[in-house]
């Protein structure tokens, strides 16, 4: 085979005797949590003329906008001219002899290997495009998030699909019961409790598929919709939850208010961006489409002067949206005269460019008013000469109060955000020749996709291994320990924790325990009880530690539930529905639970009846039960597999050798040799795709 390399679509040189070699791997038995990904061992480049000017002589360190070895860059592997892989190329080192350049040593990563670095440690809070769904609080935004759902800030939502944001009813302090003849003055009182108090002690949710979309449109990649669209992800929400701090002040001698742990009320805000500002002719217009490029020949300056009453308590953030970094920080008693934000030596650091995107952001916990605003942009030379400038105004506005998503949504990262949803639906991620989309779909449905291919007379019949397939003798489901007090007295009662579970192989044979940790928490919910002890159906979450006070735990993901409280209507306002956290998707016309989000057989909170389809069954079953069979072998093969295969076949494919059928667990291929190393595991039984709801 013909094997040829290209970096940024430039051929590179490769020497004659290199062997590049390539390994594909599926799940690996050995690692259940592992997503398949291709990737090579470091080889060698020639320091020739071509692969010199792809470097730009990077071993030559004097040399001003030369080759950055930080950054992967694009890649692609071909074979007899057509493309085997597409991915990244990172350059590890330079070996030297007699002072001379001699060879690059690099390494070949595939696509989607890529997701940690494009994330980068980058948290859910610095997606920028959840900022769509930040509600003001004076216009009944929380009312409608508790009874209906909101589809954006004043509008409610109609249906399950637009309902992105919600007010569920898990309660942060008080422990709600039901009396429909008890007076009024009882707080925790669901029937008769004002609506005012109780979303004092809650938090709202935003629908994960809402994240998926930020992050797509945030770090420009696109996924598949073949699981992201289905049910038992649409009906999914993350509640934002990142504090288990009070909001409010401790009660005092001079201060009888009681603290509040939900939403901040105090707080008045405001964000400003440049596209809030209009260019008014005066000097030059540095911005394009809104946001600052900055080259590396100048340094910029951005003034931002405000006018507001005196003597207000003034907060004032300024940060780039697109790096997530702080610029400017400061705390103020507002003067009686305008006052400056100033964020200086603005410039592209080592790179040749780089683009702002800059939000001011002023918090007060007292309400001002704003004249009219200005911002001067200054540009200088780096020597600081040759100053040019820009003028921008806004209108006056005065702050308000707001719920800004970005400040609510659990500290968790954007990797470890689709980490936790890879684990628990068993999820894979792969991508297609000539698509930059990734795809994502269970490991079940991949599994059913895969072509056959006889590699029969290909096979080195000099040798081949049999392993046993089974390292593990028990593997243990496990989500973040508990911690609200409703799954503490369920790990005191049971010795097990609420959703987790534990898998034993049938017969006690040799093996090890695996852990398969998910990052998230769940909690047992609570169906009311009313005045004669009977169930009300109105379920609320209570998330208090074992000493009854608000706690806070791993992020906490839930199917929202739109409660039919028309027989047991809720709060002094009588509300016939009003959303609530539930451990299970449900039939929406029998209320049946038809999904649930624990990997173990638990009951349902809102019937009482056990829930069947755990994320073990549905999910995970079929992979898991598959390594324990009694004759299951992993088999290695060499095999002199031709280009026809070689270009063609995905890690679902089933290889077929002398009558017998075979997964595939990892190929190791050799493009020098064209030698392929394989790991193969009998197939005894075939996959079937997952059932959606």
């Amino acid at each position: 085979m013909n094997l040829e390399l290209y970096i940024d679509n430039t051929r590179v040189d490769l020497f004659k005797d290199e062997a590049i070699t390539i390994t594909d791997t599926q799940q690996n038995i050995r690692d259940i949590a592992l997503v398949f990904t291709p990737f090579s061992q470091q080889f060698n480049l020639p320091a020739s003329s071509t692969n010199n000017k792809i470097f730009k002589h990077y071993y030559n360190n004097d040399i001003i906008n030369g080759y950055d070895a930080r950054f992967r860059v694009d890649a692609i592997i071909k074979l007899d001219g057509a493309d085997y892989k597409v991915g990244k190329i990172r350059l590890d080192s330079v070996s030297m002899k007699d002072n001379k350049a001699h060879a690059y040593k690099v390494v070949f990563f595939g696509n989607t290997s890529s997701l940690k670095d494009i994330f980068g440690d980058e948290t859910l809070s610095a997606l920028n495009p959840l900022n769509a769904y930040d509600m003001v609080l004076n216009n009944n935004d929380l009312l409608n998030a508790f009874t209906d759902g909101l589809q954006s800030s004043g509008l409610k939502a109609t249906n399950t699909g637009n309902r992105n944001i919600t007010l569920p009813l898990i309660s942060l302090q008080g422990y709600y019961f039901y009396d429909s003849a008890s007076l009024p003055q009882f707080q925790n009182n669901l029937h008769s409790t004002s609506f005012l108090d109780l979303q004092k002690q809650l938090k709202p949710a935003i629908k994960c598929k809402r994240i998926i979309e930020a992050i797509e449109t945030q770090y420009n990649i696109e996924f598949s919709l073949d699981f992201f669209e289905t049910a038992l992800f649409t009906n999914l929400y993350i509640w934002l939850h990142r504090e288990k701090t009070p909001v409010t002040p401790p009660l005092t001698p001079s201060n009888l208010t009681p603290t509040s742990y939900g939403i901040n009320f105090e707080q008045r805000s405001k964000k400003l961006t440049f596209a809030d500002f209009t260019y008014t002719g005066s000097g030059t217009d540095f911005l394009t489409n809104n946001q600052l490029v900055v080259s590396d020949e100048y340094n910029y300056s951005i003034r931002l002067v405000l006018d507001t009453d005196a003597d207000r308590d003034l907060e004032t953030i300024a940060r780039d949206k697109l790096t997530n970094e702080l610029l400017d920080y400061q705390t103020r008693i507002t003067p009686a005269t305008n006052f400056n934000v100033t964020l200086r030596n603005l410039n592209s650091g080592t790179l040749s460019s780089r683009t702002y995107d800059i939000e001011f952001r002023l918090n007060s916990n007292i309400g001002a008013s704003f004249d009219a605003e200005t911002v001067r942009i200054t540009r200088t030379l780096k020597d600081g000469t040759g100053a040019t400038i820009g003028d921008y105004s806004y209108n006056a506005f005065s702050l308000s109060q707001n719920v800004f998503i970005q400040d609510y949504i659990p500290n968790m990262k954007v990797i470890d955000f689709m980490t936790t949803l890879f684990k628990m639906y068993n999820l894979t991620a792969y991508t297609k020749r000539g698509s930059s989309k990734i795809f994502v779909e269970t490991f079940d449905d991949f599994m059913t996709t895969g072509n056959s291919h006889d590699i029969s007379k290909y096979i080195v019949v000099d040798k081949n291994t049999i392993d046993r397939p089974i390292p593990y003798s028990r593997i243990n489901f496990n989500y973040s320990p508990s911690v609200t007090q409703t799954s503490l007295r369920y790990l005191n009662q049971f010795s097990q924790q609420f959703g987790n579970l534990n898998y034993s192989a049938p017969d006690k044979y040799d093996g090890q325990s695996y852990d398969i940790k998910v990052d998230g928490q769940r909690s047992q919910l609570i169906n009311i009880i009313d005045e004669n002890g009977d169930l009300t159906g109105n379920v609320f979450g209570w998330w208090v530690d074992a000493d009854s006070k608000p706690t806070l735990g791993s992020p906490y993901m839930f199917y929202n539930q739109l409660v039919d409280s028309s027989t047991y209507p809720v709060t002094s306002g009588q509300y016939a529905t009003y959303n609530a956290p539930s451990n299970a998707i449900r039939n929406p016309l029998t209320g049946e639970a038809l999904q649930s989000l624990n990997f173990g057989i638990e009951f349902d909170e809102y019937t009482g009846n056990l829930i069947q389809n755990t994320l073990f069954s549905r999910f995970y079953s079929q992979y898991i039960v598959k390594l324990f069979e009694e004759q299951a072998r992993v088999v290695k093969f060499t095999a002199q597999l031709p280009s026809s295969i070689i270009l063609n076949y995905e890690l679902n494919d089933v290889f077929i050798v002398n009558g017998q059928e075979y997964y595939i667990n990892s190929i190791r291929t050799n493009l020098l040799t064209n030698k392929s190393r394989l790991e193969l595991i009998t197939k005894q039984s075939a996959y079937t795709p997952t059932i959606f709801i």
